[in-house]
């Protein structure tokens, strides 16, 4: 009976109720953070940053806790580790996902599904009056905040510690399907949401675990997301997965929404999965540029009991 709980190799947990644990964890003290700060505050302020900063410190905690006392393992094994490749991988990422958008937005604008209205740097002024402004730097580095703090917490838990651990149990091809289905299937409740988009996260989340496989860190997928919302919502002008941000570009999509996103954005676009192909290939000479030929293995960390080490020349 123990054994279905857990493993006699290693004395742990089996991954299932691991991540069965670190769930109800998270669910746990995400609501007990926001409960508590309603009660002192007497409510969320609008167009606060605040949820953006519980959320980022409600994974964090409960990942750290979930690898230190269910895994038995460093934080810092989970892909974390501060040496030379860190910013270079982050930065790598964000030129990376700069790229994709820069064509997305081009693809669409040259097929007449956008339409360009102009300039809006960051402002409320009507598109192509409003001017760059130093003014409309607080607006630009707050998105830049929120959207770093959604790329460490979503690439900690998903690339993180439920890919990792997914694993052990369904091994790689399952654990890739499976995430990525979840991951699309929670960004199906996001505003404006269709089962098309729903679909197309789905398809394009693996080029997430691409870069975290290629690498065996977690700074290249963050520094690909973070880039990703940023020049999708705050530079092209799209739609974030349905949310919208000061931006610098106004434009808005014309056309059916599947070729051209709608208000759920870019990623509501079919064309999004051939751009986030190019993008995959981006990863790879990234790598291919970056390290020594004996340091690029397509790699699953080797501590999990059931995972196995898999070496690809890039």
């Amino acid at each position: 009976m123990k054994a279905r709980f857990v493993n006699p190799e290693d004395g742990r947990l089996r991954a299932g109720w691991r991540i069965l644990a670190f769930a109800g964890g998270l669910i746990a003290l995400n609501a007990v953070m926001f409960i508590s700060v309603r009660a002192i505050l007497g409510g969320l302020p609008r167009q606060s940053m605040l949820p953006f900063l519980i959320f980022g410190f409600v994974a964090t905690v409960s990942v750290f806790a979930a690898r230190r006392f269910l895994d038995r393992r460093s934080f810092e094994s989970l892909g974390l580790r501060c040496d030379r490749y860190a910013i270079l991988d982050l930065l790598g990422g964000v030129l990376n996902s700069a790229l994709v958008m820069a064509t997305m937005f081009f693809i669409l604008l040259w097929a007449g599904l956008i339409e360009f209205q102009g300039f809006t740097w960051w402002t409320d002024d009507p598109a192509g009056v409003a001017t760059l402004s130093a003014a409309a730097l607080p607006a630009v580095l707050a998105v830049l905040l929120e959207l770093a703090i959604v790329a460490w917490w979503e690439e900690l838990v998903f690339r993180g510690y439920l890919f990792q651990n997914t694993v052990s149990g369904l091994g790689l091809r399952g654990s890739i399907v499976l995430l990525s289905l979840v991951f699309g299937l929670l960004h199906g409740m996001n505003p404006n949401a269709t089962l098309l988009s729903t679909v197309l996260i789905a398809v394009t989340t693996p080029q997430l675990i691409y870069a975290y496989l290629k690498t065996g860190q977690l700074w290249l997928p963050m520094g690909i997301h973070w880039g990703w919302n940023f020049f999708q919502a705050s530079v092209f002008g799209f739609a974030a997965s349905g949310q919208t941000s000061p931006t610098m570009i106004a434009q808005s999509p014309i056309g059916p929404e599947w070729l051209s996103g709608g208000a759920f954005g870019a990623e509501g676009s079919i064309l999004i999965f051939p751009v986030t192909l190019l993008s995959m290939v981006g990863i790879h000479y990234w790598v291919r540029a970056t390290r020594d030929s004996g340091q690029r293995p397509l790699q699953i960390l080797a501590d999990f009991p059931g995972s196995h080490r898999i070496t690809q020349a890039a």
